[in-house]
């Protein structure tokens, strides 16, 4: 009798995880980022056959090369000329064989977290009824879980999400803590809307924050516009999750909070740059900005004008009139 193949578990809590199943190793990867509760890779490999092999973590792969490829998941195949996106659940048993050179790039998710949000997002009425299903199937517990897809999903959403992934990476973390932490939240919402086991419908409040928790939040961003702002931090102001926190900013403000932060940022940045006492280098991280160069781009997006222009022109009488 053949001796089964032992199948190969990948966990990317652990170092160098990929390379259990990958010959390379990524070209870029957040193994030193320190990001909570994700992983992220771009990968380039040659021709392989990863074998049979389940991961720890939700995976979201989004194929970057128009490469032909056989996928396997829990032993169906599917034959795709040119993959895009899937999606592979923690323990979902999976293999793919590639006959080019591909290249790819993923986000892995704690199952523990995506099930934290789900139950604080869900509005009831889908709690009762996945709690009513669980009854009839003799489960004991609410768990919110994904579905598993081929990689055949067109999706802009998740397409973008693991792009600027790369991007903030690439650039040395140049955005910061809150800008990864408001794409994580986007992330886990969107998986629960779409792809999830119950169709999850997101509670919303049509009043956004209580406007005394907005006050406070408000009033603490200000005070600490200089600082690398932790998406935690803040939603510990309103006494709220940081998920539920951030659909609720946003329908108070029309802006997510990491937009917020950014505009009072620039605005701060204005106000230094009219009082003239300052280098553009030192208003930069005075206010929050990685560096010069990172304060330039906001203030240039929100502004219409450079950083230089406000300090040359701040004497004269139309200067206020840039934003």
């Amino acid at each position: 009798m053949a001796q089964q193949q032992q199948i190969t578990i990948i966990d990317y809590r652990q170092a160098d995880a990929s390379n259990l199943i990958l010959p390379k190793s990524p070209i870029v990867s957040s193994k030193n980022a320190q990001w909570s509760d994700i992983h992220f890779e771009l990968q380039q490999q040659p021709t392989h056959d990863t074998t049979e092999h389940l991961h720890c973590l939700h995976i979201l792969t989004y194929i970057c090369s128009p490469t032909p490829l056989e996928q396997w998941i829990d032993g169906k195949l599917q034959q795709l000329v040119h993959g895009n996106t899937f999606i592979l659940p923690a323990g979902v048993l999976h293999r793919c064989q590639w006959l080019k050179d591909i290249e790819f790039m993923f986000v892995g998710i704690e199952p523990s977290l995506f099930n934290k949000v789900g139950q604080e997002l869900v509005k009831s009425d889908v709690r009762r009824q996945a709690a009513s299903l669980r009854q009839r199937q003799g489960r004991t517990r609410l768990r919110i879980e994904l579905k598993p897809h081929f990689a055949t999903l067109q999706d802009p959403l998740i397409q973008g999400i693991l792009s600027a992934f790369k991007d903030e990476l690439v650039s040395g973390g140049i955005a910061g803590n809150l800008f990864i932490e408001q794409l994580k939240t986007t992330l886990i919402t969107h998986l629960l809307r779409k792809y999830s086991v119950f169709k999850t419908q997101i509670s919303t409040s049509s009043d956004g924050l209580p406007k005394h928790k907005l006050q406070k939040v408000i009033e603490y961003i200000n005070a600490h516009l200089q600082y690398n702002l932790r998406l935690a931090e803040i939603a510990a102001i309103a006494q709220l999750s940081e998920f539920y926190f951030c659909r609720l900013f946003k329908q108070s403000m029309n802006m997510s909070v990491h937009q917020y932060v950014i505009q009072q940022r620039v605005e701060r940045a204005k106000q230094l740059l009219l009082q003239g006492e300052m280098p553009i280098i030192d208003v930069a991280l005075a206010c929050g900005f990685a560096n010069q160069s990172h304060l330039n781009l906001h203030f240039k997006r929100l502004t219409g004008v450079t950083p230089k222009i406000i300090l040359q022109n701040r004497h004269k009488p139309d200067n206020m009139h840039t934003t």
